[in-house]
């Protein structure tokens, strides 16, 4: 092993990404590519909310497609350096090595974050590999070492993990906005969620029908503030 990879790989164990789920909604991000890398990070960014510009003199059919409904804004040319300018996130996604590392220049220049394609020692965030139920997001991140990995490891988790964990993070949602209209006092109201969103847990790894809040409600209140009063 040479000496630059084993800073490489000595950086990857000594300095792990920090995780974090960040809102894009309604925010600027310009994508600098027109093909497939570049789509992938487009239509992910849509799914969360986020305004996209795509500078590229070429497109990839489903680009152009969202670029005729409205849904993305697109330059089609080659990158400038103004492109970084107002943006909230920059994604160095072109075919040019030599291009993208300008792009992560100008946007470190700007102060902007940017994800440069292939080169995670160069951005300043990598996307990790996503499986989504309804609000739950399991993120998968292999800290940029291999795609190929994270990619195994999602499909794995993914044959895990089924459709109801996104109706139990519905139902648990639903009992704690019930609960906020319940008399109850503070401390036994975080104690009868967490109770319960123990026994929905129960229910999901056994396949079971998740209990109605309102009657479990009527069976362990008394109980949960019992079992606080006697921890006091």
């Amino acid at each position: 092993m040479n000496e630059q990879l084993q800073e490489t790989v000595a950086l990857i164990d000594d300095c792990p990404q920090y995780a974090i789920m960040l809102n894009v909604k309604h925010k600027r991000c310009v994508v600098v590519g027109g093909g497939q890398v570049a789509t992938r990070k487009v239509k992910q960014l849509l799914e969360s909310g986020a305004e996209v510009t795509v500078v590229s003199p070429t497109l990839t059919r489903t680009l152009w497609r969202f670029v005729q409904d409205g849904t993305i804004s697109v330059e089609e040319r080659g990158y400038v350096t103004d492109d970084v300018k107002d943006a909230f996130l920059i994604f160095a996604a072109t075919d040019n090595h030599r291009v993208n590392l300008m792009i992560a220049e100008d946007a470190k220049q700007e102060r902007v974050m940017v994800n440069v394609a292939h080169a995670p020692d160069q951005s300043d965030f990598t996307n990790p590999g996503v499986l989504r139920y309804g609000p739950v997001q399991i993120n998968v991140s292999t800290g940029g070492a291999s795609p190929t990995l994270t990619r195994h490891i999602v499909d794995k988790v993914d044959r895990i993990i089924d459709e109801r964990l996104g109706l139990l993070a519905e139902h648990l949602y639903a009992a704690r906005l019930q609960v906020q209209q319940c008399k109850i006092d503070g401390p036994a109201r975080h104690e009868l969620l967490r109770q319960y969103g123990d026994a929905c847990w129960q229910s999901w790894e056994h396949n079971a029908p998740f209990p109605v809040w309102n009657e479990w409600l009527e069976q362990h209140y008394t109980a949960a503030t019992l079992s606080r009063e006697e921890a006091e």
